[in-house]
């Protein structure tokens, strides 16, 4: 197995500062011998992801290579020691980058996020001024808001009620006002689901991470109602 690192200049650290190979000294100061991407290649790894070649194509180089998405450093003794993960940017209409990955671990603490089905799912693009997010609603958080707000608690209405998503959407308002997220990473509109992301429909890996884009091909219909929401003009 062959381990090497890459350089990664358009994602930063906690101090400003891009991981790259020629990196002396981590963030906190210590001498390393570099920072980036962790590849990985050898006959113990895998050829491929199976029956899915575009995602293949993305992670396997023509010569081997696996980019593992992790961000890692060669400590001073030679050891790898994994410091981060890459994030997925996209660029929106201006020119700026949100992280969405960063965004969904946020928005993910939500009381109306439901984990197990999936969670949430955030999307941004050069046409787009903000993000928005497919969110698949937790039952229990919205039959307590329904009981609270007098509302018939029939979870096939709620998942299309306007008063709802609104609730959502002021609760990802509090989870955003509480990070570290930039304002251009605040939502600005959510459309909410009910049947579950699982590996078996290709909505989620193996280790249960976001297929973001076959997310939006499933849900096709939903996704071209909400983005709109995150087009100013």
């Amino acid at each position: 197995m062959e381990v090497k690192l890459e350089s990664c200049p358009d994602f930063i650290d906690k101090a400003g500062q891009p991981y790259l190979t020629t990196d002396r000294l981590d963030v906190e100061g210590d001498p390393i011998w570099g920072r980036g991407e962790i590849l990985t290649r050898g006959s113990t790894l895998a050829t491929g992801y199976y029956m899915m070649p575009e995602l293949t194509k993305e992670a396997f180089e023509e010569d081997g290579w696996f980019h593992t998405g992790d961000i890692g450093q060669w400590t001073k003794d030679g050891s790898l020691k994994i410091v981060d993960r890459k994030k997925n940017l996209v660029k929106l209409k201006g020119g700026e980058y949100v992280a969405l990955e960063k965004m969904e671990m946020v928005y993910g603490n939500s009381t109306y996020v439901d984990a197990v089905n999936g969670g949430i799912c955030c999307y941004g693009d050069g046409d787009m001024d903000r993000p928005i997010a497919l969110v698949q609603l937790r039952w229990e958080a919205a039959q307590e808001w329904a009981k609270k707000n007098g509302v018939k608690q029939d979870f096939e209405q709620l998942l299309v009620s306007p008063e709802m998503n609104k609730a959502v959407l002021e609760d990802m308002a509090n989870e955003f006002a509480k990070s570290d997220l930039s304002h251009l990473e605040k939502l600005v509109g959510v459309a909410l689901l009910a049947s579950p992301w699982t590996p078996e429909n290709n909505c989620l890996t193996a280790a249960s991470k976001l297929q973001r884009s076959f997310i939006l091909r499933q849900f096709e219909d939903v996704f071209n109602e909400l983005k709109p929401k995150g087009i100013f003009a």
